[in-house]
C-alpha cells in the first residue's frame, strides 16, 4: 500500500512537471491605444520648392495648352566622384500638359519632354601642367684661405597648374519624354539624380517641360520654366 501511494505520488509530480504551463494574459493598458493598419506616410521631398506659374498657348485653332509642375523639389548633392568641378543634384516633380477648348481642328494626340536646365557661371575647359626648370649661379665657400671664391650651379624647377577658364553654358538634361493621344499625359520624376560636368562658379538649375499639340498640318508648342535655384 505504501509503494502504491509513493508510486501515485511520483507519477503525480512527472505529470505535473511536464504539463505545458498556461500563462495568462497581462492586463492591458488603458492609456495604450491599438496600433491601426495604417498606410505608411507618403514620402516627403527633401528639398521643396514653389512652382513657376503654368505655361499657356492659346492656338489660332481655338485649343488652350497648358502645361504646369507640382510637388517640385532640387537636392544639391555631392559627387560621386568627388570632383570640383562636377555638379549633382537629386529632383523631384510632377509635370501635367493639357489641351482644352473648342478648336476647328482636329487633335492628332502630341507629346511632353520634362528635364533640367543647369546653368554654370564659369565653365573649366582644358587643364594644363606646366614645367620649368633652370641653373641658378652662385658663390661658394673658398676651399683654401685666399681671394678666389668658386662659383656653383644650383638647379631650380618649378611646376604649375593652368587652368583655362570660359564664358558660362546652360546645359539642357532631358529625364524623359512621353507621347500622348487626347488631350493629357502626365510625367512625374522621383528621385531622379542629374549631373554636369566642367562646372568651375556658381550652378543655376530649373526644370523645363515641353507641350507639343499636334493637328493634322501643324504643330503648337507651349513650355514651362520653373523656378531658377542658385546652388
Amino acid at each position: 500500500m505504501f509503494r502504491s501511494a509513493t508510486l501515485l505520488g511520483v507519477c503525480l509530480l512527472i505529470a505535473t512537471a511536464t504539463a505545458p504551463q498556461v500563462l495568462a494574459d497581462p492586463p492591458a493598458d488603458p492609456s495604450v491605444a491599438p496600433v491601426a493598419n495604417a498606410a505608411p506616410a507618403p514620402a516627403v521631398p527633401v528639398a521643396p520648392m514653389p512652382s513657376a506659374a503654368p505655361g499657356s498657348l492659346t492656338t489660332p485653332d481655338g485649343w488652350v495648352l497648358s502645361v504646369l509642375a507640382s510637388n517640385e523639389s532640387i537636392e544639391p548633392v555631392a559627387s560621386l566622384t568627388n570632383s570640383p568641378w562636377s555638379r549633382e543634384y537629386l529632383v523631384d516633380a510632377s509635370f501635367l500638359g493639357t489641351v482644352t477648348g473648342s478648336g476647328k481642328t482636329k487633335l492628332a494626340g502630341g507629346s511632353m519632354e520634362v528635364g533640367y536646365q543647369i546653368g554654370c557661371g564659369i565653365t573649366q575647359d582644358d587643364i594644363e601642367s606646366i614645367s620649368t626648370g633652370g641653373v641658378t649661379p652662385g658663390f661658394g665657400l673658398p676651399f683654401i684661405s685666399g681671394t678666389i671664391f668658386p662659383i656653383v650651379l644650383g638647379l631650380q624647377a618649378t611646376q604649375q597648374i593652368k587652368i583655362d577658364l570660359k564664358p558660362g553654358v546652360i546645359n539642357i538634361v532631358p529625364v524623359g519624354k512621353k507621347s500622348f493621344k487626347g488631350t493629357k499625359t502626365k510625367v512625374t520624376v522621383t528621385g531622379y539624380r542629374i549631373k554636369i560636368d566642367g562646372c568651375a562658379g556658381q550652378s543655376f538649375i530649373r526644370s523645363y517641360a515641353t507641350l507639343t499639340s499636334s493637328t493634322d498640318d501643324t504643330d503648337d508648342v507651349v513650355t514651362y520654366l520653373g523656378v531658377t535655384k542658385a546652388v
